[in-house]
Parts: structure tokens; sequence; C-alpha cells
């Protein structure tokens, strides 16, 4: 009887655990969506582009997330880029069809490589700093003060840094495609692995519209979405700065998460549609 009860308290305790779980991914997927059309009906409003203020910090933040990450990103295409490309080639001609390498820049390099890639290294790069700011502004209790004189705080604090990640993993997405494209052309055209202008024939034949969309779509997202996750954990801070480190490892492992969901979503929706 005694270890019936100790299976059935084990169990409950299991159950209850579960529970807990489910009911904080929950809460988590809620905050995240309130987050997310909150910014989104802003953004539609386009109310903010009056605002020097919100304008101000939104130039600022681009600053700081999009120029100042360019030369790291671009010393990522001329290695990793670079690299991905003089691997296609290389293995294209060892198949002895160069057809290939038009097909395999736009699903490799394009489409997942590049926007990863930026993805990653700005959610590295500048994910902390952001959980960090805003998380302290929420402990010195700034978000009450905007609400008390009127501001909207997802306007002043949350709008600038999401469009900021949004327009620099774009433009830097789309300059890590093209160094990697045309630095490994001239790469292997120097290797006398394959002409110059035979490369760029081949790597036009694999490009199309739903390719460069697909790029755009990714180069965007990807950073948007890890940044509302970033925005999302500084909320909950509260008024205790000893979760700031707490809540943007979080952030940064949610955010990761995200884009691999968003990537595994992307295509299942190609397979289906």
């Amino acid at each position: 009887m005694r270890t019936l009860q100790a299976y059935l308290d084990g169990w409950n305790w299991r159950a209850e655990r579960v529970g807990d779980q489910a009911i904080t991914v929950f809460n988590s997927v809620v905050r995240f969506y309130s987050l997310f059309f909150s910014v989104f009906s802003i953004i539609l409003r386009m109310q903010w582009l009056s605002r020097p203020a919100v304008t101000h910090v939104l130039i600022r933040q681009i600053y700081f997330t999009g120029v100042q990450s360019l030369p790291w990103v671009l010393l990522f295409a001329l290695g990793a880029g670079v690299l991905a490309v003089y691997s296609i080639v290389i293995f294209a001609q060892q198949i002895q069809d160069l057809s290939l390498i038009g097909t395999l820049m736009n699903g490799v390099l394009v489409q997942e490589v590049a926007p990863f890639t930026v993805a990653i290294f700005l959610l590295a790069r500048s994910g902390v700093a952001v959980v960090t700011e805003v998380g302290n502004m929420h402990v010195r209790g700034e978000d009450a003060f905007l609400r008390s004189m009127g501001i909207d705080p997802h306007e002043y604090l949350h709008l600038p840094r999401v469009l900021a990640f949004a327009l620099s993993g774009l433009i830097l997405t789309f300059l890590f495609v093209v160094v990697s494209i045309w630095v490994g052309g001239l790469v292997v055209s120097w290797s006398y692995a394959l002409n110059f202008s035979e490369f760029l024939v081949e790597v036009r034949r694999g490009m199309d519209i739903e390719m460069m969309l697909a790029m755009m779509l990714k180069g965007m997202c990807f950073p948007m979405f890890s940044c509302m996750v970033l925005l999302d954990q500084a909320c909950r801070v509260g008024r205790d700065p000893n979760q700031i480190p707490v809540r943007a490892t979080n952030g940064v492992v949610g955010a990761l998460i995200v884009m691999v969901l968003l990537d595994a979503l992307w295509v299942v929706s190609r397979i289906v549609l």
C-alpha cells in the first residue's frame, strides 16, 4: 500500500511540474504575441514618424545594431561566405554538373547561411545589450514614468529596437550574400577552378524572385522576432536588477529557438504550398 501511495505521490509531483511548465510556456507565448501585436499596430499607424524622440532613438539603435556591426559581418562574409561558395563550386566540378552551383548557392548560402549567420551575429552582439538596457529602465521605473507622461513604452522603448534589428538584418543579409558571391567568385577564378564569367552565369541561372523574397523575409524576420523575445525577457526583469543576467540568458536562448522554429515553419509551408 505504501509503495502504491509513493508511486501516486511521485506521479502527482511530475504532473504538477509538467502543468507548471505548460502554464509558464503558455503565459510566455501570450506575452510574446501581445508585445508583437502592440509593436506591429504602432508601426502601421505611422504616427511615430512625426515624433522626434522616437526617431532619434531609432537612428541611434540602427547605428549601434547595424552600422557598427557592418565590418564584422563583412569579415564573416569574407570567411564563411567565401568558403561556402568555393566548396559549392568544387563539389559541382567533382560531380561534373555546373548547374548545381546556382541551385546550391540559392538553397544553402542565400536562403540559409546568410540569414542565420547575420541573425546570430546580431543576437550575440546586441542581444545582451538590449535586455540589459531595457531591463535597467524597468528597474529604475522609467517605464512607469513614461506612462505617467502619457508616452507609450512600446513606442519609445520597443519600437525603435525592433525596427533597428529588422532593417539592420535585412541590409546586412543582402551585403553578406553580395560579398560572399562576388569575392567567392574571384577566389574561384584566381584558383583556376572556374572562370569568373562562367561562375556568374551559373549563379544567375539559380537565382529567382522566390529566392530573393525568401532571403529578404528571413533576413528581416529572424532579427525582428529575436529582438521581440529579448524585449519580452527585459520586461520581466521587474524591479530586481539581479534578474537582468538571467533574463539575458533566457532571451538569447529563446531567440535562437524562435529562429529555428521560424525556419522550420518556412520549410513546412513550402512543402505544403
